[in-house]
């Protein structure tokens, strides 16, 4: 029973490891990054507001006054496209979890939902700049009001890979407490790899108290951030690891105490077994025939 306990917990965090790495949760922006694209919009929604547009039809004006509002609705969603495909900061009209970046957003709000799909298909993470070849997104721009340089003004680029925990964004993401996820993570591996080669007491208990911490501190990181990521995953899978390999020294620990110990009683035993011989002095005062000698008592 004890056996199948530190068995399960080996096992279930490789599976905490393995599962973040590779099956992970929908993803969303990170805090920083989110705060970032709520500053870029803002200052954008100034840009807009403030240009002089009686240059434009009443219906253009209309319109590009909607637009602008729906680019406030889109801010405060705070529901951006997260840059899970390359390191570098790309623009993505739609993510991987289907995410719609700020322009996509509006052209599929206007009910151009055909716009935002062919350009995914063909050009998903090509600049505004670099559609302004495609008669269809021309031709919306003009009806809403809004010049292909605003249009790129709108549209972000999204940061790379913010979730892989060996990238230095990600790492830097998740030491956000005194007591860093990081080096609770190494201290749970080491205590992980003595247990497993050198077991003791001392070593087993260590080990579940640094893999507990590690899942405590990196649990609090990923419920401030409504998520387990990869980072935070892999920190729970060594804490969990940890864990069990501290029982698994704990209870190695006594077996060999136990061991240790039958084999003492065991010497003991033999130990009483062995051939032994006695001598004591022997008097035999018998009054007609006094005589004095040796006894000899043997064991075999």
């Amino acid at each position: 029973m004890q056996r199948a306990l530190v068995i399960v917990s080996l096992v279930v965090s490789t599976s905490v490891m393995a599962g973040t790495t590779d099956h992970e949760p929908r993803r969303s922006a990170r805090p920083s990054e989110v705060v970032r694209l709520r500053a870029h919009f803002d200052a954008v929604d100034g840009e807009l507001r403030s240009r002089d547009i009686t240059g434009l039809t009443a219906a253009q004006q209309s319109r590009r006054t909607l637009l602008t509002r729906w680019l406030r609705d889109y801010r405060n969603a705070g529901s951006f496209p997260v840059n899970d495909r390359v390191t570098a900061p790309t623009p993505f009209f739609r993510d991987s979890n289907g995410t719609l970046c700020a322009m996509a957003y509006l052209i599929q709000r206007s009910g151009r939902s055909d716009i935002v799909d062919k350009v995914e298909a063909t050009r998903n993470n090509a600049y505004i700049a670099e559609l302004a070849d495609d008669p269809a997104l021309i031709a919306w721009l003009d009806s809403s009001g809004l010049s292909v340089a605003e249009a790129a003004r709108i549209q972000p680029a999204y940061r790379g890979d913010p979730d892989s925990p060996w990238d230095p964004d990600g790492l830097t993401r998740i030491v956000d407490y005194n007591v860093s996820p990081l080096l609770l993570g190494g201290a749970s591996l080491a205590t992980a790899g003595l247990n497993m080669v050198k077991p003791s007491y001392a070593s087993g208990l260590l080990g579940i108290v640094a893999g507990a911490v590690t899942i405590g501190v990196t649990g609090k990181y990923a419920y401030d951030n409504s998520r387990i990521d990869r980072g935070a995953g892999f920190m729970m899978g060594l804490g969990g690891l940890s864990v069990g390999a501290g029982m698994h020294g704990l209870l190695e620990t006594r077996r060999n105490n136990r061991s240790a110990g039958r084999l003492q009683d065991a010497r003991s035993a033999r130990s009483g077994d062995r051939v032994s011989m006695t001598i004591v002095p022997d008097f035999d005062l018998r009054a007609s025939d006094a005589r004095m000698g040796l006894r000899v008592a043997g064991k075999f």
